[in-house]
């Protein structure tokens, strides 16, 4: 027999005993759980279905998909660098701001970047802390920690070795040590390397800097933190990757210390000339995953010519999909506008039924020669040329709808398991109806359930984030007779959104 036989013969065991192996480590299925069974099932638990991708969606027809921005606050901007410390230059990006629901407060940790010779790169990038019962009105509190012009009376957060530049702020109630409750990951510039620091605070105000003793030296430093992710039980966050075009990474750890290699997650498409990612401000919403892209594009001759945010989704935080290529998510200001000539923008805050946004708007070019000018209180015809911070609102679960016009519009769901719930939980809609809405549950393979036919369906007719969807229209029955979500909990099912003249943004089991 041929060593190549043999070599042959090895392999398939090999193979052989392997896949016994996964097979038992994988889970089996269980009588009660449809979609283990059946890989095309989807158990989809409470969780929002929205229509950022294709995941629940089977068939569409007569409905067109519409991606909506985030609106802009009116008075923006809601946060300027009036103070000497700032001179007109603050930013935002990643995980900067979050609603504390024990202080009832926003709260906000804010970079300021100021030209100075002495620093390294040239400039100096301090944190800035402050804080808002309105999201929209924010105070400076005095901090008392840092020395400023010969006064303690200011909002800023004692800095690291030389730098304190792009924080990401994670309140982490699992963490059992209370020291270590809320966690910042930032830029420092130590022993005349860039790398990408942890810091540590009981309360969010005062740090320990560098706090685990263990810089992660990296030239590319700009990054945004995930967080938790429950699913795969780490910590993780997105950095800049080496090469052009630039690109962003994934990174997880166990224990927010120790960080693994960076892998490429989302890059520009080939034959996108100039464009470079420049972070992926991610969040976590309704089961999967968003991502903000701070979109840089340049002219062949590399001069900057515009700066915004794009939409990426992705399911597993790994295989990330863009939106719409080329097309910004949010764009920039109108010309004239305090944020005219850039936005980057940092992960949302769920209230009062939106998601609020706070971005970065600039209305001068990118580069030192500009921010000497702006740092000296330039101003063009009577406007202040500035980088501030603006607030942005878009509606709960609103990033893209299912739209039909006069003609009516279908769409079909995938097979779906109803969860477990509590009893008198069931389907509800996050739609704005100006005709008329009714749904169906359809068997797996499509046909109506009795009871739960379109004529059986209460018509939706208006706008609301939390449409109770009711079947009782067609006989005058008691509570006891009527169609029941109860009796298809734990099966697979389909749904059919039968549409006309509205828009869907989402749907869920509860």
């Amino acid at each position: 027999m041929s060593r190549r036989f043999q070599g042959t013969i090895k392999l398939c065991w090999l193979a052989w005993v392997s896949s016994l192996l996964l097979a038992a480590e994988e889970p089996k299925p269980t009588a009660r759980d449809p979609a283990r069974r059946d890989p095309d099932i989807i158990a989809i638990g409470g969780n929002r279905q929205l229509f950022v991708d294709d995941w629940v969606v089977d068939s569409l027809k007569n409905l067109s998909r519409v991606v909506h921005s985030p609106t802009r606050q009116d008075g923006n901007p809601v946060l300027r660098g009036t103070e000497p410390w700032e001179k007109w230059t603050v930013d935002v990006n990643g995980h900067t701001t979050l609603y504390d629901d024990e202080s009832h407060q926003f709260r906000m940790w804010y970079v300021s970047a100021l030209i100075s010779p002495d620093s390294a790169y040239g400039e100096l990038h301090r944190v800035c802390y402050t804080v808002s019962t309105d999201g929209i009105h924010w105070t400076k509190p005095e901090l008392g920690q840092v020395d400023w012009a010969g006064s303690r009376r200011n909002n800023l957060i004692q800095w690291g070795k030389n730098w304190m530049r792009r924080p990401n702020v994670l309140k982490d109630p699992q963490d059992p040590d209370p020291t270590r409750r809320y966690k910042m990951i930032y830029s420092d510039f130590i022993e005349g390397r860039t790398a990408i620091v942890k810091a540590y605070s009981i309360d969010g105000i005062h740090w320990r800097l560098n706090g685990d003793g263990q810089p992660w030296f990296r030239k590319q430093h700009n990054s945004d933190l995930l967080g938790w992710d429950a699913s795969v039980q780490k910590y993780v966050h997105y950095v800049r990757m080496p090469g052009s075009p630039v690109s962003v990474g994934r990174s997880t750890s166990e224990d927010f210390v120790t960080w693994s290699e960076p892998q490429t997650v989302i890059a520009p498409k080939k034959g996108e000339t100039g464009v470079n990612f420049m972070g992926l401000a991610t969040f976590q919403h309704e089961g999967m995953y968003l991502g903000l892209i701070r979109v840089r594009a340049h002219t062949e001759k590399g001069r900057w010519a515009r700066a915004y945010v794009e939409l990426a989704s992705s399911r597993d935080g790994i295989r990330w999909t863009r939106y719409s290529p080329g097309t910004p998510f949010f764009k920039e200001g109108d010309a004239g506008g305090w944020d005219s000539e850039m936005v980057t923008m940092s992960a949302p805050i769920v209230r009062e039924g939106k998601l609020w946004f706070y971005f970065t708007g600039q209305n001068h070019a990118f580069g030192k020669a500009p921010l000497l000018k702006v740092q000296a209180g330039w101003k063009e015809n009577g406007q202040q040329i500035e980088s501030a911070i603006g607030l942005a609102t878009l509606r709960q679960d609103g990033f893209v709808s299912l739209d039909a016009g006069k003609e009516a519009g279908i769409m079909v769901t995938k097979p779906l398991v109803i969860p477990n719930g509590s009893p008198g939980g069931g389907l509800s809609v996050n739609a704005a109806v100006r005709g008329e809405l009714r749904i169906e549950i359809l068997d797996p393979k499509g046909n109506v359930l009795p009871g739960f036919e379109a004529s059986d369906c209460r018509p939706i007719k208006t706008d609301a984030l939390e449409h109770a969807v009711h079947w009782d229209q067609k006989r005058n029955l008691d509570d006891e007779s009527k169609p029941s979500i109860e009796a298809l909990r734990g099966k697979p099912v389909r749904l059919k959104f039968l549409l006309r003249d509205g828009s869907l943004y989402s749907f869920r089991f509860q």
